[in-house]
C-alpha cells in the first residue's frame, strides 16, 4: 500500500511490494553511459559504465587528449573499447552564423552562469572553462577520432573509434519552446539529410 510522507519541502511515496512488470529489452540492462568532465570521472566511467558520453562544453582538444585517458582506464580494467561513443554538443541553426549567435548566446550565457554559481567551472580539465567561446566555436567542429597510437596493442587491425552519437542540445534555461521547436524542425529537414549523404 502506497504510504505518503513529507520529504523536505516536497511530498514522497513509499511502496511496498510494488513490482514494474515492463522490463527493458537489452539483457541483462540497458547500457550505462557515464558523463564526465573531469580526467579522475573518465576513468571512473570507464571502470564502472558501458560508455563515457561526453560533455557538451569542453574543448574538441581537451575531449581528444580525455579519449586516450579513457582508453588506457578500459585497458587496465580489461574492457574493449565500447562499441558505443556518445557525446553531447549545444547546437542552435540559422541562416548565417552571427544570426545563431546572436539568438543562442542570452540561453547559453545563462545556463553557464549558473554551472559557474554551482562551482562546476572548479572541476574543469586544465585549459577549459565555462567562459564564453560562442565567437571562437570552430566552424565544422568534427567528431574526435582515436589516432592509430591510441588503437589496441592486442589488435592493430582494429579501426579507429569515432563518436557515433551527437546528442544535440537545443533546449536551454529560459528559451521559448518555440524556438527549440524551431530548431528540432531544421535539424529533422535541412541538416540531418546532409548529414546522411555525408556518412
Amino acid at each position: 500500500m502506497d504510504r505518503g510522507f513529507r520529504h523536505d519541502d516536497g511530498l514522497a511515496f513509499e511502496l511496498d511490494g510494488a513490482n514494474c512488470t515492463v522490463k527493458p529489452l537489452q539483457k541483462p540492462t540497458p547500457p550505462i553511459w557515464i558523463g564526465a568532465n573531469a580526467d579522475v570521472a573518465i576513468r571512473r566511467a570507464a571502470r564502472l559504465g558501458d560508455c563515457w558520453y561526453i560533455n557538451p562544453h569542453s574543448t574538441l582538444s581537451t575531449i581528444e587528449r580525455q579519449i586516450g585517458i579513457y582508453k588506457r582506464a578500459l585497458d587496465e580494467c580489461g574492457k574493449p573499447f565500447p562499441r558505443e561513443l556518445p557525446m553531447r554538443r549545444e547546437v542552435f541553426v540559422a541562416p548565417t552564423r552571427a544570426e545563431a549567435i546572436r539568438r543562442a548566446q542570452p540561453y547559453l550565457e545563462e545556463k553557464y552562469k549558473a554551472y559557474r554559481a554551482w562551482g562546476q567551472d572548479k572541476v574543469m580539465p586544465q585549459g577549459d572553462d565555462f567562459g564564453p567561446r560562442l565567437r571562437r566555436t570552430p566552424r565544422r567542429p568534427l567528431p574526435p577520432r582515436l589516432s592509430r597510437r591510441n588503437r589496441r596493442p592486442d589488435d592493430p587491425a582494429q579501426p579507429p573509434a569515432r563518436v557515433n552519437h551527437i546528442v544535440a542540445s537545443v533546449h536551454w534555461p529560459g528559451m521559448p519552446n518555440r524556438l527549440a521547436l524551431d530548431q528540432l524542425q531544421i535539424l529533422a529537414e535541412e541538416v540531418m539529410p546532409q548529414v546522411r549523404r555525408g556518412l
